[in-house]
């Protein structure tokens, strides 16, 4: 936990009794930067609580960074593939939906994110953590570079808006030690 204005920041593990924390959470990232996302706001608008209760559910484990009970932020870690085709390495995991609401940003809700999604993938057993991060995406790119995350090369197009994502990669332990 860290404190910051008298109050602690909690990293939450989400829940499925905690679906709507986390929809509020998505829909609201959704809608402020939408093309910092793989998903679809129209789709994630259209679910019903049982979907949301699903998604938490798995694949991903969702954490949230909350002050009382007002949430601050998300991240998501993926420690296997979504589908069988799509597959994981056995000792990575990928962090996906690193979201800090905009009137907290620039606060350092980002790194005890991070720092919580390493430490469950070291608990998983899977150290060599990745993420995937728009090119166009700098102030992203500078956080992550600044916590030790190096780029790997690999990159896949967005045929969406035209850019490409880029692969960050850092040992999970180092996140936690740094």
């Amino acid at each position: 936990m860290m404190t910051t204005e008298g109050v602690e920041l909690l990293i939450h593990r989400v829940e499925p009794r905690d679906w709507a924390a986390h929809r509020d959470l998505r829909l609201d990232m959704l809608a402020a930067d939408p093309e910092a996302f793989w998903a679809d706001p129209a789709e994630a608008r259209a679910r019903a609580a049982e979907q949301w209760r699903e998604e938490i559910a798995g694949p991903r484990i969702h954490l949230q960074a909350r002050r009382g009970t007002e949430v601050l932020g998300g991240i998501a870690l993926l420690p296997a593939g979504y589908t069988p085709e799509h597959q994981i390495p056995e000792d990575r995991a990928h962090i996906v939906s690193l979201w800090v609401r905009p009137e907290v940003r620039g606060t350092g809700i980002s790194r005890p994110l991070l720092v919580a999604a390493a430490r469950l993938s070291l608990d998983l057993g899977r150290p060599d953590l990745r993420l995937d991060v728009d090119a166009g995406n700098d102030s992203a790119r500078r956080l992550y570079e600044r916590l030790g995350f190096v780029a790997t090369g690999a990159r896949d197009p967005r045929e969406s808006n035209g850019s490409y994502w880029v692969e960050y990669a850092i040992d999970a332990s180092a996140l936690v030690n740094g």
